[in-house]
């Protein structure tokens, strides 16, 4: 692999992906004035960012592009709780196959331990590849969108320093650099894992609360004003398209070490509340103030 010099204004982007995390990262690149190609199965999500102006055109082939960001998603397409990787492979073997030697691969989409480096030998060694999990948060956008700090890992020391450059100089994205490829796969995956058990907590405890007859409004509230607590809302079940799927790439790694995990636990909380609130109506969160919301 070769490293560039050149600081990538001049160079040509290739989104790969143009879903909320695809779109909102080439929106980003193209309000730093860079030269931003799209990608996607969709014609429906291609054409919305034609329209919106944020990419040039529709890559018809991967060839020429200097760097290469893949933020497809990583479920089961009819089935967010199930992970899915043939997406991702068929793009490595694209980029493989039609792509720059030495351009820059990152990937944003979050990913199993050891995804990385399948990708790097689908490449055979002739391309860089860093996992930058991204941390986007549409409903937070400017506090949590794209320029937020990020986890950074490298297959080799080149494919960091290429990622360091891109990321860290073009982006001008915080990052925090980890010692190895595995240990950023598995930071998103963990952070996910931990929220997941963090919201089946309140889960468990509202269905407790209603049991012994104690509004979970006012205990939640009365407990979060300790300093190092804060439970969080019960709302309609966890959700979405990371958390449960990536809990799943969480515990694929768990089982290797333990006969339990407290994600599985969360998981089957959840199931339970589910059918709980099907049974019973749930009344809206109970705010005292941003001050005690916040703790």
């Amino acid at each position: 692999m070769h490293e560039s010099n050149n600081n990538g204004h001049d160079k040509k982007i290739l989104v790969i992906g143009l879903g909320q995390i695809g779109y909102s990262n080439a929106e980003y690149l193209h309000s730093l004035g860079l030269r931003v190609d799209g990608f996607d199965i969709s014609q429906k999500a291609v054409e919305r960012a034609i329209n919106d102006g944020i990419i040039d055109k529709k890559a018809s082939s991967f060839a020429g592009y200097d760097y290469y960001l893949i933020c497809i998603s990583t479920h089961q397409p009819n089935d967010m709780f199930t992970p899915y990787l043939d997406g991702i492979m068929e793009v490595a073997y694209r980029i493989a196959t039609e792509g720059k030697q030495g351009a820059l691969v990152g990937i944003d989409s979050t990913i199993p331990k050891g995804t990385s480096r399948k990708v790097l030998a689908l490449l055979n060694h002739k391309m860089h590849v860093v996992h930058v999990p991204h941390r986007y948060y549409g409903p937070e956008k400017q506090d949590h969108g794209v320029n937020q700090t990020r986890v950074l890992g490298g297959c080799e020391p080149c494919c960091i320093a290429e990622g360091k450059k891109f990321y860290g100089q073009v982006l001008r994205i915080p990052l925090h650099e980890v010692s190895s490829i595995e240990v950023a796969e598995m930071s998103k995956i963990v952070e996910n894992a931990y929220r997941f058990v963090e919201i089946a907590f309140a889960e468990e405890l509202r269905m407790v609360s209603d049991s012994a007859g104690i509004d979970f409004n006012e205990l939640r509230n009365a407990v979060n004003t300790k300093w190092n607590i804060k439970v969080l809302e019960a709302r309609e079940g966890i959700g979405g398209h990371c958390l449960p799927k990536d809990s799943e790439m969480f515990l694929s790694v768990a089982k290797n070490a333990l006969d339990s995990s407290i994600v599985s636990a969360a998981k089957m909380v959840d199931h339970k509340y589910r059918f709980y609130l099907s049974q019973k109506p749930i009344a809206p969160p109970v705010e005292l103030g941003k001050a005690t919301a916040e703790l």
